[in-house]
């Protein structure tokens, strides 16, 4: 597909539903496995500009939804999502928490199949009530109590969409497939691999995401030699033991908050990898019932992350080592259920090569960025695995856009812009990716 006046003006003539639909997901928000009203929104329109929409349990994997939601939760969220305007049969396939859309278009040309990935959920937190916050002042707040996106990925979903019609509406020039993946649950970083485990990356050459932001925060930056991507773990650790009374017999008790305290302890002092950084975490714990029973029930949820897969496995064996030692030591039982997995990640060189000069013809680009850290971990890392094994590339982008109030912070916004730039880069991109 040739870059053309048509292409711009097409992309661009569509911005403005593109904001309206970001602010829509803004109002609307919800988190991993209750992406209902996203979901919604996303199936709707791909099916109205004819792609072949997959939902539900073609696409997420039975059993692969770590940390799902209870029961009332999730038809609490799905019947908010209906309230909130989405026509049921949209979403009918993903109640249970199989939210997430793919969506397929075939060209009538040969050629590869080229996949666009963009994340769908929102923080859980609730959005300030600052009169100087723009959401706010402008009426496109979040509405959910308790969830917002703080992340972008309002803005991430509405690119798609954008650049998911401007595909549709030039289906004669596509060669080969396009494949747009609308995934649920990066926060929790388990969407993906749900994803992966249904098959939806069998069949892709070439995978192409993004992210506004980070450490881009100017309108026109972007950079594509995106590295440090943490490979990450994450676990729910419960130690189980015998309760007693704490005065009259505690010798008969088995301690499990003692256990679990002499494990996190332990945990943070793992000597840290002599070859790239390594990180561990407990981010939460609980224990006990009242003041004079000994606890027989403690858990808490911990993360590992490593600069490499294989600092983060040492981080994840040694890790074990201390959770299985404080259960022999106070003689407990443990679990250990994992509960999340990114990987490293490298964009492939000769996708960084040609997204380099695709942006060197765009107008609105402005700076090229030569390196950006990443600094943290993003579940689309098992998405590029799993092409890359198979001999595929792909390309992980940032775009700058000025942030407001910072990522997964309460006044979180963006300049919506760098919709339409994202946008438009996705698509000269594929126009270079079908005719090299």
């Amino acid at each position: 597909m040739k870059k053309s006046n048509k292409q711009e003006k097409t992309i661009a003539a569509h911005f403005p539903d593109a904001v309206k639909w970001r602010r829509d997901l803004h109002r609307c928000p919800q988190p991993a496995w209750l992406e209902f009203y996203a979901t919604g929104l996303v199936a709707e329109k791909l099916s109205e500009w004819g792609y072949d929409i997959r939902l539900g349990r073609e696409i997420i994997a039975d059993g692969k939804q770590l940390l799902l939601p209870d029961a009332n939760k999730l038809e609490a969220e799905y019947n908010k999502a209906i309230a909130a305007g989405i026509k049921e049969k949209f979403i009918a396939p993903a109640k249970g928490g199989f939210t997430g859309v793919v969506g397929v278009l075939q060209g009538d040309l040969p050629g590869p199949t080229v996949a666009f990935r963009f994340d769908i959920d929102a923080n859980e937190v609730d959005e300030t009530t600052d009169v100087a916050h723009r959401p706010l002042r402008e009426g496109f707040a979040s509405e959910n109590p308790g969830y917002a996106h703080m992340c972008g990925h309002d803005a991430h979903t509405a690119m798609g969409l954008l650049l998911a019609q401007y595909f549709a509406e030039n289906r004669e020039h596509i060669k080969g497939t396009i494949k747009f993946i609308f995934q649920p649950n990066e926060e929790n970083l388990s969407g993906a691999a749900a994803m992966a485990a249904q098959g939806v990356m069998e069949d892709v050459d070439y995978l192409l995401g993004g992210h506004v932001g980070l450490s881009l925060n100017k309108l026109g930056q972007v950079s594509f030699n995106v590295h440090s991507f943490m490979a990450l773990s994450r676990f729910e650790v419960t130690y189980t033991g015998r309760p007693t009374h704490a005065a009259v017999r505690p010798d008969e008790g088995k301690n499990a908050l003692l256990g679990s305290c002499a494990a996190i302890t332990n945990l943070y002092a793992i000597a840290r990898h002599g070859l790239g950084a390594s990180r561990i975490n407990v981010g939460t714990h609980q224990a006990g019932t009242t003041w004079n029973v000994i606890p027989d029930k403690a858990s808490f949820r911990m993360e590992t992350r490593g600069v490499t897969n294989e600092i983060n496995e040492y981080m994840v064996k040694k890790s074990f080592e201390v959770l299985e030692g404080a259960a022999r030591m106070y003689d407990l039982q443990v679990a250990i259920k994992p509960a999340a997995i990114a990987l490293s990640g490298e964009n492939s060189p000769a996708m960084v090569e040609m997204g380099t000069k695709v942006a060197q013809t765009l107008p609105w680009v402005t700076e090229i960025v030569q390196s950006s850290a990443f600094n943290a971990s993003e579940d689309v890392t098992v998405l590029m695995e799993q092409v890359q094994r198979r001999g595929g590339q792909v390309l992980f982008a940032l775009f700058g856009t000025p942030v407001y109030g910072g990522h997964h912070n309460a006044a979180f916004d963006v300049d919506e812009t760098v919709i339409k730039n994202g946008a438009e880069f996705f698509a000269s991109m594929y126009s270079a990716v079908v005719e090299k």
